[in-house]
């Protein structure tokens, strides 16, 4: 391969990356990280209401996060009914790999902690770490500013060690912050590329 095949497939591959990323926007992930924003924190907040409340068995925990969880789900769904995008296929994947990913990463580090009967919540610095490899896949998907989230979440998880009995309310602010401007960032760039309306040939 000489010199000007390889900055051809470089460009290529420019395009591809940024085709994916204008893809992912159209597929209305900015208004689901926005709701799903609430409904986390909520739950989040509601965890450290029933940690501070005294409960330490499982069964409320569980009842509360499947609520929450199954109405992210359901409203994924809904929200992304009928909508399609030529990089569907991998981004799609991908996003849902790395958050499927994550929530079962959530599930077992609070079964683990469970099982241990420590007196103190390990949870909310370990899942600021889950945050941060998340991210970190987010980065190496869709853009650099992501791995900025990450480093965020991965600073935090030290913070998360020296307030125990608040750290879940701190996370639901965060996790509320975070996610809502990463889906207000996904929706308006969503808006701009439907504005467009440029039509252009589809590499995928």
């Amino acid at each position: 391969m000489n010199r000007d095949e390889a900055n051809q497939a470089l460009e290529l591959i420019r395009r591809v990356v940024s085709q994916a990323r204008d893809d992912s926007a159209l597929q209305n992930w900015g208004v689901i990280w926005m709701l799903h924003g609430f409904t986390n924190a909520a739950g989040f907040a509601g965890t450290q209401w029933l940690w501070t409340g005294g409960h330490r068995t499982p069964e409320a925990y569980v009842m509360l996060w499947a609520l929450v969880l199954g109405f992210n789900i359901v409203t994924i769904f809904l929200l992304k009914r009928g909508q399609t995008a030529g990089a569907r296929s991998f981004i799609e994947r991908q996003i849902w790999a790395i958050w499927s990913t994550f929530v079962g990463g959530m599930v077992l580090v609070a079964l683990c902690n469970w099982l241990l009967g420590l007196d103190r919540l390990f949870m909310p610095a370990m899942s600021c770490v889950l945050f941060a490899t998340a991210f970190s896949m987010m980065g190496a998907l869709m853009g650099r500013v992501w791995f900025a989230v990450a480093a965020f979440f991965a600073v935090m998880s030290l913070v998360m060690t020296r307030l125990p009995d608040h750290a879940y309310s701190l996370l639901a602010g965060l996790w509320l912050v975070v996610q809502c401007g990463g889906g207000l960032a996904l929706h308006r760039a969503r808006l701009r590329r439907l504005a467009s309306q440029r039509p252009e040939a589809r590499l995928v």
